[in-house]
């Protein structure tokens, strides 16, 4: 977790984006990121209306959680802007 968070605060200096990390007995830990307003430069994102969906993962095992998202960003970054 603590290594998601330091990439994720890193790489929010040089490129804006939102996070949110939430639990729920329902939905168990989940993790979003997005860039709002950006859904269309970004094609072939996800999109949530005009936002630009970066990551959106979830899982019962919170440091699973953490892991998944930290990977699924690295690789959105290297498919969307060009590397991390």
């Amino acid at each position: 977790m603590n290594e998601f968070l330091k990439f994720f605060d890193e790489k929010r200096q040089v490129f804006p984006m939102h996070l949110e990390i939430y639990y729920s007995k329902i939905m168990d830990w989940c993790i979003r990121i997005w860039k709002e307003g950006m859904a269309k430069d970004y094609p072939g994102s996800l999109t949530s209306g005009d936002d630009a969906v970066l990551v959106q993962v979830n899982s019962t095992d919170m440091e699973l959680c953490f892991a998944m998202a930290h990977v699924a960003l690295k690789e959105w970054l290297f498919e969307h802007d060009g590397g991390y």
